[in-house]
C-alpha cells in the first residue's frame, strides 16, 4: 500500500465537532497530544541560530505527498514575518517545503527545540526562576502550543504545527488567525514589565489571561489607549475587537513588580494522559523519549455545548479540501 493511501485510510475526524472545539477551545494536558501523521515520521532535523535550536522539521520518507501545499504555504509566510528581523535565517526558508514535511516546530525566547517535535526546553544558560512545568494545548487540529508553566503564568516555550495531520480539512484562513494570535499574545520568559516589552512600545498590543473570556487574549491598545480584545470569528472569518471591564481595570491599575520566587501556582485544571507510547525514532539517531498519547480529539473533549452555524455562512471546514 502507497503511502498515500495508508495515510488517508487513517481515522477521520468529524466537521462539526472540530469547529466546535476551535471555538471552545482544547483542554491543557500533562503530554502532547500526537497525531497519526507522525507514524510516518523516519527524520527530525533542527536548524539552529547562533546558540538557540530555533526550528525543527520531522519529515516522511522523501516522495511522500501526504500533505497540502496550501497548508505548508500557510506556516512558512507566517515562519517569514516572525523572523523578518533576521533576513540571513529567512534564507532557509524562502523556497517551498517539501510534501514530506509533516511538522514544523519553532522554538520561542529562551527556550528551543528537543529531541522531537513537541519537546522544547529552556536554552543552556537559562535558568529557572522558579519551580517550573510542561504543558501542552491545542488550538486546531493542526497547531498545538507548548507552555512553561510557571508562578501561575503560561509562557509559549513552542509551537508546533502539523500542517494536515490525519489527512484532512486544512482551515487555512482560521488556522493563520490562530497562529497570528498566539504569537502576537506571547509573554516572553522570564516575566519582565510588560509596558517595556517590544510588543507594546511597536505594536501596542500585549497578552494577558482574561478570566471573563476563560483563556489567553490578545489585546490592541487602540488611539484612544483603551484595550479590546484581538478575536477571529471563526464563522464569519473576521477579526473584530471587543471592550472587557476585566482587562480594562487590570490595564490602567497595571503596576511592575518584581516576581517572588517559588510563589505556589495557581495552574489551570491539566488533563492527565494515561496511555504511554514510544516516539518514532528518526533516521538522524537522535534520543527519542517515551511520550503520552491521546489517540483522538473526541477521547479527551466532551460536554461541549452545542454551537448553531447558519446555513448562509460558509466555514472553512465546509470549504477545506480532503487528501485523496
Amino acid at each position: 500500500m502507497v503511502l498515500s493511501k495508508l495515510f488517508s485510510s487513517s481515522r477521520s475526524r468529524d466537521k462539526k465537532n472540530e469547529k466546535k472545539y476551535i471555538i471552545n477551545g482544547y483542554p491543557l494536558t500533562n503530554s502532547p497530544v500526537i497525531p497519526d501523521i507522525l507514524k510516518h515520521q523516519v527524520e527530525f532535523k533542527k536548524l539552529r541560530r547562533g546558540p538557540q535550536d530555533l526550528v525543527g522539521f520531522t519529515l516522511a520518507h522523501a516522495g511522500s505527498d501526504l500533505v497540502k501545499l496550501e497548508s505548508l504555504e500557510l506556516f512558512r509566510k507566517n515562519m517569514l514575518g516572525w523572523l523578518r528581523s533576521d533576513q540571513s535565517f529567512c534564507e532557509n526558508f524562502n523556497a517551498e517545503f517539501p510534501k514530506n514535511l509533516i511538522a514544523i516546530s519553532v522554538a520561542r525566547l529562551n527556550f528551543e527545540v528537543g529531541e522531537s517535535c513537541q519537546e522544547y526546553k529552556l536554552m543552556n544558560g537559562v535558568k529557572p526562576s522558579g519551580n517550573g512545568h510542561f504543558t501542552y494545548r491545542k488550538f486546531s487540529e493542526c497547531i498545538q502550543c507548548t507552555y512553561y508553566n510557571e508562578d501561575g503564568i503560561e509562557f509559549l516555550a513552542g509551537l508546533t504545527f502539523y500542517p494536515a495531520p490525519h489527512g484532512r480539512a486544512q482551515l487555512l484562513k482560521s488556522n493563520d488567525a490562530l497562529l497570528r494570535l498566539t504569537s502576537n499574545s506571547v509573554i516572553d520568559y522570564p516575566i519582565g514589565d510588560r509596558q517595556s516589552c517590544w510588543s507594546m512600545t511597536q505594536r501596542r498590543q500585549y497578552g494577558r489571561f482574561c478570566s471573563v473570556a476563560g483563556k489567553h487574549i490578545l489585546l490592541e491598545c487602540l488611539e484612544d489607549g483603551v484595550p479590546r480584545h484581538r478575536e477571529y470569528n471563526h464563522v464569519t472569518k473576521e477579526y473584530r475587537l471587543s471592550l472587557c471591564k476585566e482587562c480594562c481595570e487590570e490595564f490602567f491599575t497595571y503596576k511592575w513588580e518584581e516576581p517572588k520566587k517559588d510563589t505556589p501556582a495557581i495552574l489551570t485544571p491539566i488533563l492527565t494522559v494515561e496511555e504511554s507510547v514510544s516516539a518514532p525514532t528518526s533516521s538522524n539517531d537522535s534520543q527519542s523519549s517515551a511520550v503520552s498519547r491521546v489517540s483522538s480529539t473526541e477521547s479527551i473533549v466532551g460536554g461541549f455545548e452545542r454551537i448553531d452555524v447558519s446555513s448562509e455562512v460558509e466555514s472553512d471546514i465546509n470549504d477545506a479540501e480532503l487528501i485523496d
